[in-house]
């Protein structure tokens, strides 16, 4: 009961977090998530003291999170600055762990050295999330953010094989260099190959019970969150490194995506997507409010030593930080002078700023979620039974450099890379240039679908895609409110027009139904309008009448005189609603501004003149159509989920965000209009 209360008291501190967040932006939201779990330990109000198994960390926090950054992971981007981001993966890690491993030795004997090497190399991985809550704070740039995200995903293995290393070292009091090295490359191949040939195997599963009719979004995203756990455990068994293989599992379920386009697909995307976004801040949020509660706890009984004073441990937690710091800032300028911009083809060295790149850099490299975890599965005894030397020491010193850490990435990124506050011009260039990314990111998702089968309607798409990116370098491409309300006054006078065809009996029941069930749910792309301009309750009436009717009228009519008569309706609409627009035009009436009118008129002519020549070829219309309408709303579903991830990491703002699925809406408004 105590476990399951605590469980209640974390999710209930994540959801506080989450609306503090929005409080206090300026504040990063680790931060936040460590002052709540603190602030419950003094109060008390958590239960008994609950002992968790140290390997509960790796299992259910890191395994997960590694796998879901593994997924999401820029390919291109990872391969484009593999060099840089290898070296401060592996071996900036290296030299962490040793630097700061000797300092720690050197500063506190009674430390062993085998412990103090599993201290700094706990202190080597940076905290993905907590860089991209930086993001938000300080402005970065592309190569400062690609870098610090790819050294995140990959960091972690290599912090947590070297961890494994030095507390195995530690437990046993032996330490072997031939034995490690062969150990060592046999856990780091032996987890990767693991880890593909699982994610090969998973993917091919996935592929198979989708082959056997086996859709349910449920089954494939379950399916997905059980794979790092399976992962994991299968590789901790076989003798590799569970860690690597989580990654490497990752990385391969998303290169042998499947490539087709599809409404359950395309709906799997999306329910995937938002399952794992809320799975990830809930791990992460629980591993932050965790530390906070732990803190008060491992303070006291370090603090109670008597053998170390307290001021001692403070000063043992700044030195310790900025040790790692110098080693840090020092390992990426020299990596400057050393590699080329994959941007520019320069050196960073011969470019200006790179001093102050590299301070943003050292000081983005913050300590979060995976440090905590992994010190925290420090052994309990030795091999001989003994307690582990000054664990609780270890832990103080690494959640004192996490919080030191975070505070000044928190506080002194603004100051290297602030946000300043743009002019209009070049907010606008800034939106545009976002907007540019996000559709170009979507072009590189429809181009990883593409078939032999679908092809020509996924180009099609790309190109309009192009074409819109071409349009934004000279001007927003972006609907306003007026726009939006003079597209609903249409709705709603076609939904009445064609109301009225059917009352008169010159529109049949099914297709003036199936016409407006239509219209209705552009509306409600539009906006949740108010339905009082048309009769619901007749709209009611008639799809009774149409139930008495409708196996009467299916036996008479085939799949192709059906699509017919419904886009004969559709003629018809939109002859109207290019009436009606007419009609606005030449009242002189300001409700309505002229861009705004001209736009709508536009898109409902292009869309009369698809329609219009679509007549002499019913079933070749109706095939063609349906396949670029399945192309285009999956399109229009990966732009609404790329423009979440920009917002997520702070690329735009939530305004700015607004607008942009707006404007999706409403293109999805025109694609309900074409069919």
């Amino acid at each position: 009961m105590e476990t399951f209360e605590l469980i209640v008291l974390l999710l209930a501190a994540v959801l506080a977090s989450a609306a503090l967040e929005q409080v206090i932006p300026r504040v990063s939201l680790p931060l936040i998530q460590i002052a709540i779990g603190f602030l419950m330990a003094l109060a008390q109000i958590t239960p008994g003291n609950i002992q968790l198994a140290p390997e509960f960390f790796l299992v259910v926090f890191i395994a997960p999170l590694l796998f879901h950054d593994a997924m999401e992971a820029d390919k291109h981007a990872l391969w484009r600055n593999r060099n840089l981001i290898l070296s401060l993966a592996i071996g900036l890690v290296l030299a962490i762990m040793l630097t700061v491993g000797f300092a720690i030795n050197l500063l506190e004997p009674s430390i062993p050295l085998a412990a103090a090497f599993a201290l700094g190399a706990a202190l080597g991985p940076t905290d993905a999330v907590a860089v991209a809550s930086l993001s938000k704070v300080a402005k970065l740039t592309r190569t400062e953010s690609a870098l610090l995200s790819g050294e995140s995903l990959l960091n972690d293995a290599s912090g947590v094989v070297a961890f494994q290393f030095a507390t195995a070292a530690a437990v046993t009091g032996a330490f072997s260099l031939a034995q490690a090295t062969t150990t060592l490359v046999t856990m780091f191949v032996g987890g990767i190959a693991l880890g593909a040939v699982l994610g090969w195997i998973g993917h091919t599963i996935r592929n198979g019970a989708r082959s056997l009719g086996l859709d349910s979004t449920t089954f494939h995203v379950l399916f997905e969150i059980a794979m790092p756990f399976i992962v994991y455990l299968l590789s901790e068994r076989v003798g590799v490194s569970g860690i690597l293989a989580v990654v490497a599992a990752g990385i391969t379920m998303t290169v042998f995506t499947d490539r087709k386009i599809g409404p359950a697909l395309s709906e799997l995307s999306i329910v995937s997507q938002s399952v794992w976004n809320v799975l990830s801040f809930a791990l992460n949020g629980l591993v932050f409010t965790l530390l906070g509660m732990q803190l008060p706890n491992a303070m006291q009984d370090t603090w109670d030593d008597v053998t170390i004073g307290n001021s001692t441990i403070i000063l043992y937690i700044v030195a310790i930080t900025a040790i790692l710091f110098l080693v840090r800032f020092l390992w990426v300028l020299a990596m400057n002078y050393l590699a080329k911009d994959p941007e520019t083809g320069g050196r960073f060295a011969t470019e200006e700023g790179h001093v102050r790149s590299a301070l943003v850099t050292t000081i983005g490299g913050a300590k979060g979620a995976v440090t905590l975890s992994v010190i925290f599965s420090t052994p309990l005894l030795l091999a001989d039974g003994t307690t582990f030397p000054q664990r609780d020491l270890l832990i103080f010193l690494a959640s004192g450099v996490i919080l030191l850490t975070l505070a000044l990435a928190n506080f002194l990124l603004p100051i290297l890379a602030p946000n300043k506050q743009a002019t209009s011009e070049e907010l606008a260039e800034e939106q545009a240039q976002a907007k540019i990314e996000i559709l170009r990111a979507v072009i590189d998702r429809l181009a990883a679908l593409r078939t032999r089968e679908n092809s020509r309607p996924v180009m099609a798409v790309i190109s309009s895609y192009n074409h819109r990116i071409d349009r934004l370098r000279s001007e927003a491409d972006l609907e306003d409110e007026d726009t939006t309300a003079l597209r609903i006054d249409v709705v709603n006078h076609q939904l009445n027009f064609v109301a009225s065809k059917m009352e008169a009996g010159e529109i049949g029941d099914w297709e003036g139904f199936k016409y407006i069930e239509r219209l209705s749910q552009a509306k409600k792309y539009l906006k949740k309008a108010d339905d009082k301009t048309f009769d619901l309750q007749r709209l009611h009436r008639w799809k009774n009448r149409l139930r008495s009717r409708i196996s009467r009228l299916r036996t008479h009519a085939t799949d192709s005189e059906e699509a017919q008569l419904l886009l004969e309706v559709q003629i018809c609409s939109q002859e109207e609603a290019i009436r009606y627009l007419s009609h606005l035009f030449q009242s002189n009436d300001d409700t309505y501004t002229t861009d705004a009118l001209t736009r709508v008129m536009l898109t409902y002519r292009q869309a009369l003149r698809a329609a219009q020549a679509s007549r002499p070829s019913v079933t070749a219309y109706t095939h063609v159509t349906d396949k670029m309408y399945t192309v285009e709303r999956t399109a229009y579903t990966i732009e609404l989920d790329e423009i979440q991830k920009a917002l997520d990491e702070g690329k735009i703002s939530r305004k700015y965000a607004k607008s942009l699925r707006d404007s999706v809406y409403l293109m999805l408004v025109d694609l309900e209009m074409d069919l």
